[in-house]
């Protein structure tokens, strides 16, 4: 059998189309992690061909020297922002971090030599991540696309190398509509829970039809009205975040609206694709404080405050963003349970044995990518990055015995609370576990009087 004789045209089709993969594989794979609807799958697949691959070839890390990066931070006229943080992220997730002096200039040592992505933050200030510098030439240009990062070679950085960054002031987010996007079902039902409090409250539907949230994903809970008229009824409103389905909360929400709240309640799916999750917590929160039609003469005489938030879990990042995002003043008060807020450890201590989530949690974290090459990401979900003096009142509570998220955790955000001159209480338990709400816990009691007194105590 003669084999096809390859002409010419034949050859450069070919080259041409390998040329072209060549090209467009790796513009596509860059492209698909910046696309929110892409990037998890796409970095978890990413995770799994690694590890196999290193299965099969096994790779022999070499010691490396390490060297330093120094420079300044200016806002965009020209003054120095002290207190900025500038952090390098290791694969494993271990970071090398400083802060800004008076004059702006910081200086962060101890780096590997090779090329890293640079994260720049400070309060007021949209983040910056220097990742493209480039040496001169073709070639410079086409290391700093497939190895992106500031250059670092070893010992100590000279003037010559200085890193100098202009924030410029952060862009606030785009306003959630005069007219909440949110549809409450007038028909309620009366629900009564024993434990972990006895108490008893009326559930109903929320649904956010622009957003495609069905009914039976959000609810909320308020106790029946005071009959007599001549006393205002107190009704608190309160966004509160579960990790998991809101209905399987249902006797952690009804003793907080026996208790004088009006809970919406809802919990989003575990992915780190987060920001349309918090968009809908950002509608519920304008929505709270409404009433439908049917209550509208009860809801005249009440007498109402600023909203809280609450949030456990997982779902403690979504709620910390919407309070980054939302203006100083609007949230009155803010409760935390076994909250991750440092993204970058977790995924460290993943990475070292040190930390094994359950319920593929620790898929979410892989999902947000590598974290030398994806520091932005990791750390726009790390609230202890973004705490600020406008921070409203916080109540930490977490557990020495939690399985899921550490507490050293809710120890480091209290401690960033505190330096920051926000006043934020602590409650570390020895028991309890993760799941501080659950009726099974035997400190849900305490936790919930711990709860409603302090969110009482800032309206």
């Amino acid at each position: 059998m003669r084999l096809p004789v390859l002409t010419n045209r034949t050859w450069c089709v070919a080259l041409a189309a390998v040329a072209f993969l060549a090209i467009a594989l790796p513009v596509a794979w860059d492209v698909s992690g910046r696309v929110e609807a892409l990037w998890p799958v796409r970095n978890i697949m990413a995770h799994d061909v690694a590890g196999i691959l290193t299965a099969v070839v096994p790779v022999r890390i070499q010691a490396v020297g390490t060297g330093s990066l120094r420079g300044t931070v200016h806002d965009d006229g020209g003054r120095p922002v002290p207190g900025a943080t500038l952090l390098v992220a290791m694969p494993d997730g271990s970071v090398i971090e400083a802060r800004t002096l008076a004059d702006g200039t910081w200086t962060l040592t101890g780096i590997p030599v090779g090329r890293h992505p640079v994260w720049i933050g400070a309060p007021g200030f949209a983040t910056v991540t220097m990742f493209n510098r480039a040496d001169a030439g073709i070639t410079g240009h086409l290391r700093a696309w497939f190895e992106p990062g500031i250059e670092v070679t070893s010992g100590m950085a000279d003037a010559r190398t200085s890193v100098n960054v202009v924030l410029a002031p952060e862009t606030p987010p785009i306003p959630v509509p005069d007219t909440p996007e949110t549809v409450m079902d007038a028909t309620e039902a009366t629900l009564s829970c024993e434990r972990p409090v006895a108490s008893t409250a009326r559930r109903s539907d929320v649904t956010i039809p622009r957003m495609g949230v069905p009914s039976g994903e959000i609810f909320r809970y308020r106790a029946d009205d005071n009959a007599d008229t001549s006393h205002p009824v107190v009704r608190r409103p309160l966004l509160v975040v579960y990790p998991g389905p809101a209905s399987q909360w249902d006797c952690a929400s009804i003793p907080l609206a026996s208790a004088g709240f009006e809970v919406i309640a809802y919990g989003p799916p575990y992915t780190f694709a987060i920001e349309r999750e918090i968009r809908i917590l950002r509608l519920l929160l304008a929505s709270l404080g409404m009433s439908d039609r049917a209550d509208r003469g009860a809801e005249s005489r009440s007498v109402q405050s600023r909203p809280a938030i609450l949030a456990g879990s997982y779902s403690a990042i979504h709620a910390l963003r919407v309070v980054q995002d939302t203006g100083p003043g609007i949230i009155g008060a803010v409760v935390l349970m076994g909250p991750p807020v440092d993204l970058l450890d977790l995924r460290h201590r993943l990475e070292t044995g040190d930390y094994r989530p359950p319920f593929g949690l620790e898929r979410a974290l892989i999902a947000l990518g590598v974290p030398d090459r994806e520091v932005a990401r990791h750390a726009r979900y790390s609230a202890r990055l973004h705490v600020t003096a406008t921070h409203p009142p916080t109540l930490v509570i977490h557990s020495r015995s939690d399985d899921v998220v550490p507490v050293a955790q809710g120890e480091a955000y209290l401690s960033a609370l505190r330096d920051a001159g926000v006043d934020a209480e602590g409650m570390i338990l020895d028991g309890g576990g993760h799941y501080l709400l659950s009726t099974g816990g035997g400190e849900a009691a305490a936790i919930l009087s711990r709860t409603v007194s302090f969110l009482m105590a800032h309206p």
